[in-house]
């Protein structure tokens, strides 16, 4: 699958943002997984978020609870900015 290629590279793609964490750059794609999952109308299982990056099944499941979290906390501000800006 050409999604695990992708993944394959991540390393390489670190160069633009040294100070962010390797474990919060995860977070980061596995929360861009399951928005793409959700506009469609699927669900990203933990074991695939931890067959695309190389992790154990417990850890993937770490990744997908701390992307959803990171994905509700992004709605929430994107949605208080609005509302901010719609008052002002």
């Amino acid at each position: 699958m050409y999604t695990g290629a992708a993944t394959a590279r991540l390393p390489e793609q670190q160069t633009d943002e040294p100070d962010v964490d390797p474990v919060q750059r995860q977070i980061a794609t596995v929360a861009g997984w399951l928005a793409e999952a959700e506009e469609v109308g699927q669900k990203l299982s933990a074991a695939e978020v931890a067959r695309r990056l190389g992790l154990s099944p417990k850890t993937g499941q770490r990744r997908v609870n701390a992307a959803a979290e990171y994905l509700e906390e992004q709605r929430r501000q994107q949605g208080r900015a609005h509302l901010r800006s719609v008052s002002s």
